[in-house]
């Protein structure tokens, strides 16, 4: 029972995180790692675990006009096929080499967003053109996806920023473009994961509605509170990524 308290709770924080900045499973992974789930399974578990709340809170943006669904639709195919060479790059390169470079940039990132504080304050992607717009989601997308595949935490909260500052949308819209994106990429990769037996099912039954609760109350304290509720979620969760990378790195 205590563990199942636990795998509940740890899904609604991270389902408000989410849906708020991204990096949810930051909370979410070790808590299944704490209850004794193998890493595998505890990749596939979550997943699965998320569909249903990251379909939450795509609704909530989109009722919300939150969602630029137009232009976030280039980065989808893209994210999905930067998964593929982000798993396949796993297989070849060591995990060392991208958190040697993430415990780099992350510091870079934060003293960014500090002297831009205007960044994602406002939405001015009517600025761009049509071809930029285009073009830029496909490479977050890629970009992102790989990331996203190839090591994984925080990678919303990256979508998030990407689409802040390379886009110019507000914070909110961009991570209402975040969540539209990973949905189709977590749907592929919930199911593969699904197929090779590597979900712990108990645990979904417990995470699905906590998560899904927690996406729906993060969409809404986003929309309602707009960018500066989100940005100092967005440097907590930077924080804990840099925490996660020197522990792994040293540790």
């Amino acid at each position: 029972m205590i563990k199942i308290i636990i795998v509940f709770a740890a899904y609604l924080i991270g389902g408000i995180v989410d849906s708020v900045c991204g990096g949810g499973g930051l909370v979410m992974l070790p808590a299944l790692f704490a209850v004794g789930v193998p890493a595998h399974i505890a990749v596939g578990t979550n997943q699965v675990s998320i569909l249903p709340g990251i379909g939450t809170s795509v609704y909530k943006f989109y009722r919300s006009d939150r969602i630029d669904i137009k232009n976030a639709i280039y980065a989808v195919p893209f994210g999905i096929v930067g998964g593929f060479a982000g798993a396949r790059l796993n297989l070849l390169v060591s995990e060392w080499y991208l958190q040697l470079i993430l415990m780099i940039l992350i510091p870079v990132l934060a003293v960014f967003s500090i002297l831009k504080p205007n960044v994602g304050a406002e939405d001015r992607s009517g600025e761009n053109s049509r071809r930029r717009m285009i073009i830029l989601s496909a490479i977050i997308g890629f970009v992102v996806g790989t990331y996203h595949a190839f090591y994984g935490p925080a990678s919303g909260t990256f979508y998030m920023l990407a689409f802040a500052s390379l886009l110019k949308y507000d914070l909110v819209t961009a991570n209402g473009n975040t969540r539209f994106v990973t949905l189709f990429v977590s749907i592929i990769s919930g199911i593969t994961y699904a197929l090779s037996g590597c979900v712990n099912w108990m645990y979904v039954i417990f995470a699905v509605p906590a998560y899904a609760l927690g996406n729906y109350i993060g969409a809404s304290l986003a929309i309602s509170r707009g960018s500066r509720f989100v940005r100092p979620m967005y440097y907590v969760i930077l924080s804990l990524l840099f925490i996660k990378l020197v522990k792994d790195f040293f540790f």
